[in-house]
């Protein structure tokens, strides 16, 4: 069955010919997940295979080896796989799809492989190359090839252009030019994937925030391992409201701590709906798992990370983080494995309990950026105005999540300069958002950044401005400022928790009539409103206040 190439393809891959013609540096197409790599490396290698060309097609997984080299023969070419874990070691047709693991393998034994010359090496999950390092085995194949050939050329793909948050494109990196540039937002607008949708459920979330980072960037295991072990029944209590979610929905994968943490998963779930897959599970166990849960016979699939890329369900409906991940990236690849289309598929919901969401909230993706906004439905203590946007902001924030002209607003509640070019960045970031200058040494115990201050309140104003109430405290250090949004229910009962229970002698009274501006005007007038005698605050931010 011919395959017709969607337009935002054919342009990308002009583009990538364009790119191979005008230079022998190495190229990148970003193309996001969802977007057709797989049809669209196929595309590229077939004019190769046409020409009498050979081409080195290397990916991690032998899930994707055997994903791509299927799509290039469904675009009528005739490929090699050369898989060790596929048990298949062919290498005589013009198009090659391979194992990195099993190419330097077949090297270091002088094996036939390893005397051909290719005319390009095509690198499908190209951020996974570790270039900065010359003994990893990705740039020791590019270099055995590259000097047996050295007019070869390089092509990478990724949906996530940067390793850690640094990019792969530039001067000083692998790859020199970027060519595709197709974003998850331009293939949601366009209908070729579901939106994600950032829900809830009304339970204990982890607190992973005295968790390590270590120098990898990674969270510390045995940390996380301490913190799943002090709340030993919240997994079960996730699991058992994920499973009444569930009831209306597909397949969920789970992302769990640590290896303990998903057989804990395991047990809360029930018996024959869920697997687990880790980094040493079997290719004959990983691959009846994932048939499964394209069969549909199995709801839950359980893992850390080996599932964040190379796996296609499209079913897959449900995405749940009871882990925390300190990379943007695996975060990101993470949420993409459910936006796939599939029939009667509208979104992906994505459950985070390990607040991931508000850790990757100071990075400009469109995609987080609308999953903070505030909504009815999901509304959470949204009680900080910004004084730049006037978005209002959780008590936790550190950014304001408002946006203005598709842009992320620059106002920061708590922040570090970067002490080269003067930006300010978020309080926990590790890399200058700017000039990626490292603000964080690896190796030193992170210091408070901000120290807390008590200030004396002279006076206070109380105001009803639209559907908000705002507060002015002028003090000993300048004027403060907090507002309590009324405009629903929640917004409302939030109001009454943290204002007006401690501000007025009597509060109940007002409790039911709080829906009603003239109530809320009667309750700012009252003459047994308090008005706190000291403000205690970190940065900008009112973190409690002293009553006389």
């Amino acid at each position: 069955m011919p395959v017709t190439l969607r337009p935002y393809q054919e342009d990308a891959i002009k583009e990538t010919f364009t790119a191979l013609k005008e230079s022998d540096e190495p190229v990148l197409m970003e193309s996001s997940v969802g977007s057709g790599k797989s049809i669209m490396i196929g595309s590229i290698v077939k004019r190769f295979e046409d020409q009498d060309k050979r081409v080195l097609c290397l990916v991690n997984s032998s899930e994707l080896v055997r994903n791509n080299s299927q799509a290039f023969k469904d675009l009528g070419g005739s490929p090699s796989i050369f898989c060790a874990s596929l048990d298949l070691k062919e290498y005589t047709n013009n198009i090659i799809f391979a194992t990195p693991q099993s190419v330097i393998s077949a090297i270091k034994n002088n094996h036939p492989i390893s005397q051909i010359i290719f005319n390009i090496i095509v690198v499908d999950e190209a951020h996974g190359i570790n270039y900065t390092a010359e003994s990893s085995i990705f740039m020791r194949i590019l270099r055995h090839y590259k000097q047996a050939y050295p007019p070869m050329r390089l092509l990478g793909l990724t949906g996530t252009a940067f390793r850690g948050s640094t990019s792969i494109v530039g001067e000083n990196a692998l790859f020199k030019t970027q060519v595709g540039n197709i974003s998850t937002q331009y293939l949601i607008k366009h209908g070729f994937l579901v939106k994600p949708n950032f829900g809830g459920i009304e339970t204990e979330s982890y607190d992973f925030s005295k968790c390590k980072i270590k120098n990898t960037g990674e969270f510390n295991g045995r940390d996380l391992q301490v913190e799943v072990n002090s709340k030993k029944r919240l997994t079960w209590e996730i699991l058992q409201s994920l499973q009444i979610i569930m009831q209306s929905r597909n397949i969920c994968m789970v992302f769990c701590s640590t290896r303990p943490h998903c057989f804990e998963a395991l047990e809360a779930l029930p018996k024959n709906e869920a697997r687990v897959i880790l980094g040493d599970t079997s290719d004959d166990e990983r691959n009846e798992s994932l048939t499964l849960a394209r069969q549909k016979k199995i709801k839950y699939l359980i893992s850390i990370n080996c599932l964040m890329t190379g796996v296609n369900i499209t079913a897959l409906d449900c995405i749940a983080w009871l882990r925390p991940t300190s990379s943007l990236l695996l975060y990101i690849q993470g949420i993409g494995r459910g936006l796939r289309l599939h029939e009667g598929k509208t979104d992906c919901l994505v459950l985070d309990f390990a607040g991931n969401l508000e850790r990757h909230g100071d990075i400009d993706n469109p995609i987080i950026n609308e999953a903070l906004q505030p909504t009815e439905e999901t509304e959470k203590d949204y009680v900080i105005l910004c004084h730049d946007c006037k978005t209002m902001n959780t008590e936790h924030a550190r950014r304001c999540i408002g946006v203005i002209n598709d842009k992320r607003c620059e106002h920061y509640f708590e922040f570090k300069n970067c002490p080269i070019c003067d930006i300010k960045n978020d309080s926990t970031a590790r890399y200058c958002r700017n000039c990626q200058h490292e603000l964080i040494d690896p190796n030193s115990k992170l210091k408070k950044l901000y120290r807390q201050f008590t200030t004396g309140v002279i006076t206070a104003t109380y105001n009803l401005h639209g559907q908000s109430v705002v507060v002015n405290y002028a003090t000993d250090h300048g004027v403060f400022t907090e507002s309590y949004s009324v405009h629903s229910d929640r917004a409302r009962n939030i109001f009454y928790a943290k204002f007006v229970r401690f501000h007025i002698e009597k509060p109940s009274q007002y409790y039911m009539g709080l829906k009603y501006p003239n109530t809320i005007k009667k309750l700012l007038e009252d003459k047994s409103l308090k008005t706190p005698s000291q403000l205690v605050c970190e940065a900008d931010v009112i973190k409690r206040k002293i009553f006389l």
